[in-house]
């Protein structure tokens, strides 16, 4: 094996330099959770459970797909497989050779679907000639919303519901693509769930993207449902709901719900509960224009319609410009015209949708002039059994999580492009998959130690900083910038300060942080820097030329004669190490 050569090829994807830095970091933290990926740098079916831990299921789905798309003797998942994997998150789509998928919500029916295909490479090229069945539908709608609402263990009446509206009219499977199209449609906000879930789980950011939230107990919806009306037809900024009116709770008080309509400002979810024949029935509205009593056509044309159970099914509007659509209708007052609440219909006539001003009975119709036809239920008049109103709150001026990532890349330092390794002549492949690489272990082993402190602190200028408090009272600090310039304040003329209010006690002595200012400058070429601040003497040195930091001790101008104690102290590594070291061990320009 050692005069053996191995050409790995490089992989040609979209992404920039700094989105292929931020996955091979990613890729780097993920293999440090077990030994045996750390040593062998790849990511084994353990390493993908712990990253979709909330979809363990999806994580082992994940971990075949990419298996059989590498293609190889190895039992786990090397990094340029992970570039193709990841591209689709990031870009939306890909035109790889290997991995031609349209968008992020073809990639998770790919992996669903080919679960158990032993050929996946040659499976990927029939992808647009697939057939999907009722079965894989439900797991991939499972799969969906478990990504919104961060759960495995779902209600699964919603999905079935889902499902069965359909493949009601169908006899056959449901080409894949025309399923693939079909999501894209009428789920317009599920691309960048599954964007946010990614970013979430592999690279490990922050969550911008927050499930909407019941924020009252209900007697029919739960969040399975909510999830799928999101999905559906509620506005993306949709935050939570709030219960305006139940018939549970106030009695079927039409001038109660009246007046809180008309006194609302907010979007609105009518939800109504029937029973016949022992069978139940749900269906509701979604409005989104301000209510009058004054028996008039309202509304907007981003209102709905929709059946919930048995089958899910959402009624838009027609936006005939030859009708004056009622998209809302209210009244109260008018004893000429019909009282209570309507949808649909024209010139307060004819509604889709009316509920009597006695809160007790509704009629419906599966046709009008104003909303697309369709069943809500199989007979025109029903006994409301349960009736619920919400009102929807909106985060307002939200930012696409995708930009704060592509902000965040471009803010870090540029590494050179990264390249697959090239195996050496000299180099036993199998000491290199073993972990037989004293230098690149020891490497590990420091990051490892690293790992025992904590991350705290803000941004400062567009860099994170570390700060550890050692038994001696010295505080390390470390800043993620091409350069930084520590100064006392009382030195500093209009620069931003950071305040740190925190007391931390060291071997029950307190030492309370000073209030210091940041200063940045672009020269430096190292990617950290460490300093040191004395509490008790209130100076800054330098980490690295301090010998009781292992450094020589050539600019430390802290006071360290207070200080009986031996010095003790683990440097923070930076990943750039790993990287020179994979550098050296490899013969690879990073």
């Amino acid at each position: 094996m050692g005069n053996c050569v191995t050409n790995r090829t490089k992989i040609s994807t979209n992404l920039d330099k700094p989105q292929k830095q931020y996955i091979h970091q990613a890729f780097i933290r993920q293999t440090l959770t077990n030994p045996e990926s750390r040593n062998q740098l790849l990511l084994f079916e353990e390493n993908f459970n712990e990253i979709f831990d909330d979809i363990p299921y999806l994580g082992q789905y994940a971990y075949w797909f990419l298996l059989g798309l590498q293609n190889n003797e190895l039992k786990g998942i090397e990094y340029q497989t992970i570039l193709q994997f990841s591209e689709i998150f990031i870009l939306g789509n890909s035109h790889n050779e290997m991995l031609t998928l349209p968008n992020r919500v073809s990639l998770i029916i790919a992996i669903i679907i080919l679960f158990g295909n032993l050929n996946i490479q040659n499976a990927l090229k029939e992808f647009s000639s697939m057939q999907i069945t009722y079965l894989l539908t439900s797991k991939c709608l499972q799969v969906f919303i478990s990504m919104m609402i961060r759960k495995s263990n779902i209600n699964e009446l919603p999905i079935k519901s889902f499902v069965d509206g359909i493949f009601s009219r169908l006899d056959v499977n449901i080409p894949i693509l025309q399923f693939v199209k079909f999501i894209d449609t009428f789920m317009p906000s599920l691309e960048e769930i599954i964007e946010d879930y990614y970013y979430d789980k592999f690279l490990g950011e922050q969550k911008l993207f927050h499930s909407p939230q019941l924020n009252n107990p209900s007697h029919i919806l739960n969040q399975e449902w909510l999830a799928l009306m999101y999905l559906c037809f509620m506005h993306k900024d949709t935050s939570k709901l709030e219960l305006l009116y139940s018939n549970v709770l106030n009695d079927n008080s039409f001038e109660l719900l009246t007046n809180l309509l008309i006194h609302q400002s907010s979007s609105y979810l009518f939800i109504i509960q029937c029973e016949h024949a022992a069978r139940k029935y749900i269906f509701g509205a979604y409005t989104n224009f301000e209510w009058k009593d004054d028996a008039l056509p309202n509304g907007s044309k981003e209102d709905c319609i929709f059946q919930l159970f048995p089958q899910f099914r959402v009624y838009r509007t027609k936006n005939d410009k030859f009708t004056r659509s009622q998209y809302v209708y209210l009244n109260s007052k008018n004893e000429e015209l019909a009282k209570g609440i309507g949808f649909g219909g024209e010139l307060a006539k004819e509604f889709r949708i009316f509920i009597n001003s006695d809160l007790q009975t509704v009629q419906c119709k599966n046709h009008d002039k104003t909303y697309e036809p369709g069943e809500l239920m199989p007979f025109k008049q029903g006994k409301i059994t349960l009736m619920e109103v919400w009102t929807i709150q909106q985060i307002q001026g939200t930012t696409q999580f995708k930009d704060l990532i592509q902000q965040k890349m471009e803010d870090q330092i540029e590494f050179e492009e990264f390249e697959i390794p090239q195996i050496r002549l000299d180099e036993d492949i199998s000491s290199y998959r073993s972990g037989e690489h004293s230098q690149l272990n020891q490497s590990i082993n420091e990051l490892k130690q690293k790992d025992s402190c904590d991350w705290e602190g803000s941004s400062q200028n567009g860099f994170e900083e570390e700060i550890i408090i050692k038994n001696d009272g010295y505080e390390e600090v470390k800043k993620n910038e091409k350069e930084f310039e520590i100064v006392e304040l009382n030195d500093s003329n209009n620069k931003t300060s950071i305040n740190i209010q925190n007391q931390v006690v060291v071997n029950n002595n307190q030492f309370e942080f000073e209030e210091v200012a940041i200063n940045t400058t672009d020269k430096m070429e190292s990617s950290a820097l460490q300093v040191v601040y004395n509490v008790k003497s209130g100076k800054f040195g330098d980490a690295s030329q301090d010998d009781n930091w292992n450094g020589d001790n050539s600019d430390w101008k802290g006071d360290t004669s207070s200080s009986s104690k031996p010095k003790e102290m683990l440097i923070s590594q930076d990943l750039k190490i790993i990287n020179e070291n994979l550098q050296d061990q490899t013969n690879t320009e990073l």
